[in-house]
């Protein structure tokens, strides 16, 4: 599946690149990004990591977002639902 989904990526960071956008490209996989969220985690004012930190604060950037991933049974990857909760 990586095979059919990095040329796909690859091309939409070109065009965007290409058009004049700043591109911040994330790998979850070669991040060693933990789906898990840990009890620690689920206050309200918990800390969080330094790496969902620093999604975040790209996130409140962005004018936009592009998630090329695998479709599982209908779902994206649990690594990529994990992402998204924390």
């Amino acid at each position: 599946m990586k095979a059919l989904i990095m040329p796909l990526r690859e091309q939409r960071f070109i065009s965007l690149q290409q058009n004049g956008h700043k591109v911040m490209l994330h790998d979850l996989h070669k991040e060693n990004f933990d789906p898990l969220l840990p009890c620690e985690e689920m206050p309200k004012d918990a800390p969080l990591p330094k790496a969902v930190k620093e999604h975040c604060r790209e996130l409140i950037e962005a004018e936009g977002i592009i998630i090329v991933h695998p479709n599982w049974w209908g779902q994206p990857p649990a690594i990529l639902k994990g992402w998204w909760t924390e």
